[in-house]
């Protein structure tokens, strides 16, 4: 419905979920931070501060927060909700529902999900939802996203049905519920709808399958999620022709200083003389999805020439669905490419050599994730793989990490989840030394795991970004939602990682600036194994130096 506010839609599907559970005899509702579950978890709030009969529970764990919500069915007699965001923290509630069935107690998992539109195409945390607690729930609903005509006693009869089932008579059990919301999720207008996009050209055969026109210059290159032999191969055929490369924190390319790599294009992108730079591309040719940050797709989106996407994968890897798209052997490719020099891009030089500065500038601010960032790149030896963590700390260093002898970097995007990050960091170190930067949450949601890392015979570090809670939130436009956003988005907790790694016998050191951190990270890898390392970075002292970077490069 055009001129709709998209606010409306989705908190009036949000209210009326809310209402039917609170009908069912719902008195308690379990919710876990994230963005997409931002309608219900402002719905949930509102109701609380109105003085309905429902409490509020948070906790930074799903896992530990779904057990909690079978303490309270246990404790109450009475069914109880717990709501997520989309991507792995849904897979987190899994041994709590498995619980619930076999012990027939009344838990309802209320999961927010992407539109359907950001499914199956690489969008970030969307993973197939629907069915996901496979034969341990009584009943589940698959919800449409919001509209105006979907609501009232359509939605009503639907949800009743399923919630029923949870406090059936003879065979009470675990129901889900998934409901997927777009964006805006609040405060913003619905668009215009706009005319249908035809389905952009996906080539399954098996590669190798060249799908390439004939080269226009001059190109512009963009790197993704990548392989080792992948990235060399794009950056060779880029250094034949002359070709600059944006390159995301995942490409293996990002910590390279080359003339054809383009650090932070995140940056380069938020200021007008860089986009001007960029849109002189005739060509643009991806190779690699899941970008990492939320300008360089957008401009993808709206200012890239004519595309292609190149991946080994047959899945589809643009959410925006513009990309033609290109099954292929990345490096095969890049062999066939018939590429000759071509001339820069007019003004990107001078473009990048200002963002530099500028981010350099920022970096140089008093101590928080910036700076952490900035100082691990340059403390990184050679060999040691930078594995980045969700959230906040991948989107710190994709922007501020300095690019020097190109350290393999490891990421986990395909859900994006900060869930299990201890331990994969565990493994990796196995095979290869590793540092893993993470968010205290990130940290939180894995203890159990530091028993992995106090086992590692490689260096194992961790890199603990503690700003007492979601700083990521921070950036979004839930932090003008008052008491509801500290409780429900940034949920301090006010803890510190010390007594637990003295738990785990893993060594630890606590740092609150960088020559702190630059000692006890050398001291890390010197002495091998796992490690801790907690660098303390104020609340919103972060977040706010990143806001202020996009503002003045905004501004020109």
């Amino acid at each position: 419905m055009t001129g709709t506010a998209t606010e409306d839609l989705n908190a009036a599907r949000a209210g009326a979920l809310l209402d039917r559970l609170r009908a069912h005899g719902v008195r308690d509702l379990c919710l876990a931070p994230g963005s997409r579950s931002a309608p219900l978890a402002l719905s949930a709030a509102h109701r609380a501060e109105q003085g309905l009969d429902v409490a509020v529970h948070s906790h930074y764990d799903e896992r530990g927060l779904a057990f909690y919500a079978l303490g309270l069915i246990r404790a109450h007699g009475r069914p109880v909700a717990v709501i997520t965001t989309s991507g792995t923290a849904v897979a987190n509630l899994h041994p709590a529902v498995a619980e619930a069935w076999q012990s027939h107690l009344p838990l309802i998992a209320v999961s927010a999900d992407r539109p359907p539109e950001l499914h199956a195409c690489g969008a970030n945390q969307a993973i197939p939802q629907e069915g996901i607690f496979g034969p341990h729930v009584r009943a589940e609903l698959a919800l449409p996203v919001p509209e105006a005509r979907l609501g009232g006693a359509w939605l009503a009869g639907r949800l009743d049905r399923a919630l029923g089932a949870a406090t059936a008579a003879t065979d009470a059990g675990p129901v889900h519920i998934n409901a997927p919301f777009r964006e805006p999720l609040y405060g913003g207008q619905e668009p215009a709808e706009a005319p249908p996009r035809p389905s952009p050209p996906v080539r399954s055969s098996a590669p190798p399958a060249p799908g390439l026109p004939a080269p226009e210059p001059p190109l512009l290159f963009v790197a993704g999620q990548l392989e080792a032999d992948e990235a060399e191969a794009v950056l060779a055929a880029a250094e034949a022709g002359g070709v600059p490369i944006l390159a995301d924190l995942g490409s293996q390319l990002r910590l390279r200083a080359h003339p054809c790599v383009v650090d932070s294009p995140e940056l380069l992108l938020a200021s007008p003389a860089g986009r001007a730079a960029c849109a002189g591309a005739r060509q643009v040719i991806q190779f690699g999805g899941r970008l990492t940050g939320r300008r360089l797709p957008a401009w993808l989106a709206e200012h890239a020439p004519r595309r292609w996407l190149v991946s080994r994968h047959s899945g589809y890897l643009d959410p925006d669905w513009q990309a033609s798209a290109v099954q292929a052997d990345i490096p095969a490719l890049c062999r066939s490419l018939p590429l000759a020099p071509q001339a820069a891009l007019p003004g990107l030089a001078e473009a990048v050599a200002a963002v530099r500065e500028r981010r350099r500038a920022a970096a140089a601010e008093a101590f928080a994730e910036p700076a952490a960032a900035a100082h691990l790149s340059r403390l990184l030896p050679a060999g040691m793989t930078l594995f980045a963590g969700n959230s906040l700390p991948i989107r710190a260093l994709d922007l501020f990490a300095e690019p020097g002898g190109g350290n393999p970097c490891l990421t986990q995007r395909g859900a994006s989840g900060i869930d299990g990050l201890l331990a994969t960091a565990a493994g990796h170190a196995t095979a290869c030394p590793t540092t893993l930067v993470l968010g205290d949450l990130a940290a939180l949601h894995d203890l159990n795991s530091l028993a992995l890392l106090a086992a590692a015979a490689q260096p194992c570090i961790a890199v603990v970004l503690n700003n007492d809670g979601g700083g990521i939130f921070d950036l979004l436009p839930a932090r003008q939602e008052g008491d509801a956003y500290r409780r429900l988005f940034r949920t301090p907790h006010g803890l510190g990682f010390a007594d637990t790694a003295a738990q785990f016998g893993v060594p630890y050191r606590r740092c609150t600036d960088a020559a702190e951190l630059a000692s006890a990270y050398t001291e890390a890898v010197a002495r091998g194994g796992g490690s801790i390392i907690e660098a303390a970075c104020p609340p919103g002292r972060g977040s706010g130096q990143i806001a202020a970077l996009f503002q003045a490069l905004e501004a020109g």
